[in-house]
């Protein structure tokens, strides 16, 4: 399936310059809402969130040149695997002050993961680090981040209702852009695994 492209960062560098870009698991839109549900309820509480792109988890990241051969890896992974459903179930936080709303336990996710970072990292070094293998990533959706340690407690102990969500299509940002370079439906058939 063809990728669509959404919206070009205006801030991105132009072809020929390297820049770090993100592949990404999408969600639909009805968990799109929810979470910026939850971005409204912590930027009312005092903090700002970041809504520079939509919600997401990261998955894989690489520094090119070029963003297309990025899309071109999304494709191919997105034809692999089916929307996977899945249910937010808290809010968590990073030492480095980042609150994130994160997943129950995805067997469907993982492997849609270990398959993004594989395929990437067959091309391009991993431009995150360890932190995106396999065997330490953590599926987090960031809602804010530099939070102080007291106020990570004071939104982790907020009220949070548990809601559903579908990962649906890979999408491809850019690092200090906005907006999707592209979104890519998931298109193989679903299976009951979760």
């Amino acid at each position: 399936m063809a990728a669509q492209r959404r919206d070009t960062p205006p801030s991105a560098p132009q072809r020929g310059h390297d820049r770090t870009v993100v592949l990404c698991a999408a969600f639909d839109a009805v968990a799109d809402a929810a979470i910026d549900r939850l971005r409204d309820r912590v930027e009312a509480a005092g903090h700002p969130t970041r809504r520079t792109h939509r919600p997401h988890f990261t998955l894989s990241a690489a520094r090119v040149a070029d963003a297309d051969v990025v899309i071109a890896v999304a494709a191919e992974v997105a034809a692999r695997h089916a929307p996977i459903p899945l249910t937010m179930a808290a809010f968590g936080s990073f030492a480095s002050g980042v609150l994130f709303v994160a997943p129950d336990e995805s067997v469907a996710l993982r492997a849609l993961h270990r398959d993004a970072h594989e395929t990437m990292r067959r091309h391009w070094a991993p431009a995150f680090g360890p932190q995106s293998a396999p065997d330490r990533w953590i599926a987090h959706c960031t809602l804010a981040t530099r939070l102080a340690r007291s106020e990570l407690r004071t939104l982790r102990r907020s009220p949070f209702e548990p809601f559903r969500a579908t990962v649906d299509a890979l999408a491809v940002i850019v690092v200090g852009g906005r907006g999707d370079l592209a979104h890519i439906p998931l298109a193989a058939e679903r299976t009951d695994e979760r």
